[in-house]
């Protein structure tokens, strides 16, 4: 059986995730951009998310390190900060700057994504954010789009010449490895049973009966709907969707399924899982694929403009920083305290 994961759908459009902490505010000013400042409050609300995503990913934000790594991540906040307020007054000087209509036409989108009133006044309350503030944001991250296509719109797409280069060079990493299909019937154990709270015997005693009717001929897809405890599956025969090595799947499942050879083969000896036991039959082998270049060519092209889009875009951020009058105190502290310590030897 695959391993679940979780899928995270981002409503948010620029290249950063930001909490709306807002501009200004009370608190020492850490940084100032053309004379507009940027608070220790503001910082501190976008480096609080920051640590929480971090924390819900399993890092350990505890003890002497942790103080290190926050300390660092408050200086790439303020990096950040800093860039906002440069991409926001340049949207501003080339008149980039959204109608609320439009604000109000994407704040409708994030409605209609999230299906009633009711669920996007809850997407508010969990992040923490009000409507005026969301709309404040979704203004910042119009105007940063507009300046992200200007950008775009300026760079040359890849030449016939580059995409063969680039895939003379990287061809190997454009191939299909070898696939499986297969039809599984599990036999569950304990919360993996369907409410039976099977135990292992009983699995591995059911699971042999039903590798005994598939040797008599019984049809594999009516076995599986009858006995499998796959909710996943069951209902379509016990049928998977073909899958590579490293696909996910517990690894006892993954290395049976390779090792079938031919279509129609089964485990005679039912393979044992965290979940249970698995009848697993081969339906398909699909061999490996090395694509040629025009199967490839457009994906190419699109992945090379991609990366000039990336390398003018950091080009043109640089650019506004050389031009602007930015004072980073954090900065200014990391590099003082960097020199004490080099004094005293630490």
């Amino acid at each position: 059986m695959r391993k679940n994961g979780i899928i995270f759908l981002s409503l948010m459009l620029l290249l950063a995730t930001f909490v709306l902490g807002g501009c200004g505010g009370s608190g020492d000013v850490v940084a100032t951009v053309n004379g507009e400042s940027i608070t220790s409050r503001e910082l501190d609300q976008e480096v609080t998310t920051y640590k929480n995503n971090l924390t819900q990913q399993g890092y350990n934000l505890e003890g002497e390190q942790a103080k290190e790594l926050e300390e660092m991540l408050r200086q790439q906040v303020l990096s950040q900060l800093i860039d906002r307020r440069l991409v926001m007054a340049e949207a501003e000087r080339l008149d980039m700057m959204p109608a609320d209509k439009e604000v109000q036409a994407e704040i409708k989108k994030i409605k209609e994504q999230l299906g009633s009133e009711g669920e996007f006044k809850k997407f508010l309350a969990a992040n923490g954010i009000n409507e005026p503030k969301l709309d404040d944001f979704m203004k910042e991250q119009l105007a940063a789009n507009k300046l992200y296509e200007k950008i775009s719109a300026e760079v040359s797409e890849p030449t016939e010449d580059e995409i063969k280069d680039y895939f003379a060079e990287n061809g190997t990493q454009y191939s299909d490895p070898e696939q499986r299909q297969v039809s599984h019937i599990l036999i569950g154990v304990g919360e993996y049973s369907n409410g039976k709270n099977r135990t292992d015997v009983d699995a591995k005693v059911l699971a042999l009966q039903v590798v005994n009717k598939v040797a008599s001929g019984a049809d594999f897809g009516e076995l599986a709907k009858q006995y499998s405890d796959d909710t996943g599956s069951k209902d379509n025969s016990g049928q998977y969707p073909p899958f590579s090595k490293g696909s996910g799947f517990a690894e006892e499942f993954e290395n049976a399924a390779f090792d079938l050879q031919e279509s129609g083969q089964y485990t005679a000896e039912p393979v044992k899982t965290s979940f249970g036991y698995h009848i697993i039959r081969l339906d398909k082998i699909i061999p490996a694929k090395t694509h040629t270049l025009d199967e490839v060519k457009d994906q190419i092209a699109t992945s090379l403009h991609s990366e000039k889009v990336n390398r003018k875009v950091g080009e043109y951020i640089q650019d506004l920083r050389d031009k602007a009058d930015v004072v980073n105190k954090l900065a200014k502290e990391s590099d003082t305290k960097s020199k004490e310590d080099q004094s005293t030897g630490k």
